[in-house]
């Protein structure tokens, strides 16, 4: 039976460099699956370096609660919304400086736009985190709704749930985490 990835993490937090090789071939390639989920395999490659940088750099961040895996995977997903939204924001500044946003387009299609597989990797995930809301209890998917998918502030979603403003910093945390053990369970 191998070594378990907290005790891998926990080796990496003192500084031991094998730790962290060996939790690569343990969660690598999980991890690498997520992200095209989100970009194509190149970005994804780019991306799990990436990754694997940060939690050498960070792996002190890992509190020693909940699965490594779910701390790598929320890791993976920040870096992949990131990289997205990077991409939206040039087609946006694009449009804003006046190129026409249709030659940017035209001639950045393949780095800023989606291919057919992406998009039928996003409708998936799509479709696996709307089932997987659907599963949390309604406060909870209302304030994550509000926050996350209407953009509200915290203040204007705790005002409108009429629930204290700590009150809703809870439930988006357990959402969060409910969603992520739900994703999880998946691999």
């Amino acid at each position: 039976m191998g070594v378990s990835a907290v005790e891998l993490m926990r080796r990496l937090q003192e500084g031991e460099a094998g730790a962290l090789g060996e939790l690569m071939a343990l969660h690598g390639a999980a991890l690498r699956l997520h992200l095209e989920r989100y970009v194509s395999s190149t970005d994804a490659e780019d991306l799990l370096q990436e990754l694997w940088l940060r939690v050498w750099q960070r792996a002190e961040q890992w509190e020693g609660r909940g699965r490594p895996l779910a701390w790598l995977l929320a890791i993976a997903t920040n870096l992949a919304l990131n990289h997205l939204r990077a991409r939206r924001e040039a087609v946006t500044l694009a449009a804003v400086s006046g190129d026409d946003p249709s030659e940017t387009l035209a001639s950045n299609a393949d780095a800023l736009l989606p291919g057919p597989e992406e998009q039928a990797l996003w409708r998936d995930q799509l479709n696996r985190v709307r089932a997987a809301m659907a599963a949390l209890p309604a406060e909870k998917q209302a304030a994550l709704r509000l926050v996350r998918l209407e953009g509200r502030s915290l203040q204007e979603a705790a005002r409108e749930l009429g629930v204290p403003l700590g009150t809703l910093k809870s439930r988006l945390h357990h959402a969060h985490r409910m969603l992520m053990e739900q994703m999880e369970e998946e691999w």
